[in-house]
């Protein structure tokens, strides 16, 4: 005598149980019904029988989803794979030095500068008019020097080399994130996009975190007179003067942070 209820599907989350008064076309559409729905029971998991149906055709739908399953397991395991190879490319990006230098004499390096901006953008959101979406502006400015992983670091001041800085980034950004799954290499490609045109309020302030960051640091670590390019008070507040359209109390910090460091003699 069968039981009132059959158990025929287990995965590491779902387990089924097909009534036993189910017979001929009603068992046969409830099988279709389990390969249709087969995404919602267990995507990217193996899934194991313990009780195959009573007919070929049920078992060889049985199977199918049997194989579909483990097969999108394999897809999954692959996308594991890339994201790690991913992970292991980025880690160039702390080999990519930038003009700026730290408290210990050395020059510093693009991860540590997207670290930084990336603690910074959250502790000066509130002088930002705008509502912002913080992690949104935080992913940003962690990924927004992934371009000079294989372009390097171009400095604000070198404006030869800055007319197509963009497109050797862009190029770079190509090569180290279409390593990733798909989906996650367009997502995190227009993550960067938007912060490079600034198409956000989110990319907006990222941006001026990226610009007041450097005038921060160079300020607190560099020592008094130390100015081997003669730039000049009037240049760095040139190259600075967009963040007076996005933040009337940002941009009077960064007056006050060139004025201190014309004091200190690091600008003219």
């Amino acid at each position: 005598m069968l039981p009132k209820t059959i158990p025929i599907l287990v995965s590491s989350t779902v387990k089924m149980e097909l009534p036993s008064e189910l017979t001929g076309q009603d068992r046969l559409a409830f099988f279709l019904l389990l390969l249709e729905k087969k995404e919602e029971l267990g995507k990217g998991r193996a899934l194991s029988f313990c009780k195959y149906g009573n007919s070929f055709m049920e078992n060889l739908i049985f199977g199918m989803i049997v194989v579909i399953s483990n097969r999108e397991v394999g897809v999954a395991m692959s996308d594991l794979n890339h994201t790690v190879e991913f992970i292991k490319e980025i880690e160039k990006l702390k080999s990519v030095t930038r003009f700026n230098r730290t408290l210990d004499g050395r020059f510093e390096n693009s991860a540590e500068h997207s670290w930084q901006c990336a603690v910074a953008a959250m502790v000066l959101q509130d002088f930002y008019p705008e509502k912002l979406n913080i992690e949104k502006v935080i992913s940003m400015l962690l990924i927004h020097d992934l371009g000079e992983i294989y372009a390097g670091d171009t400095w604000v001041f070198d404006d030869k080399n800055k007319v197509h800085s963009h497109d050797r980034e862009l190029e770079s950004i190509n090569k180290t994130m279409s390593i990733l799954p798909e989906e996650k290499y367009l997502n995190m490609k227009n993550a960067w996009l938007e912060f490079e045109t600034g198409q956000s309020f989110e990319a907006r302030y990222a941006r001026v975190i990226d610009a007041l960051v450097p005038l921060i640091n160079h300020l607190e670590v560099s020592e008094v007179n130390y100015n081997p390019d003669n730039i000049s008070a009037d240049m760095v507040l040139e190259k600075k003067k967009f963040i007076k359209d996005e933040s009337e109390e940002l941009w009077k910090l960064t007056e006050e942070l060139v004025k201190e460091s014309v004091e200190k003699g690091l600008y003219l």
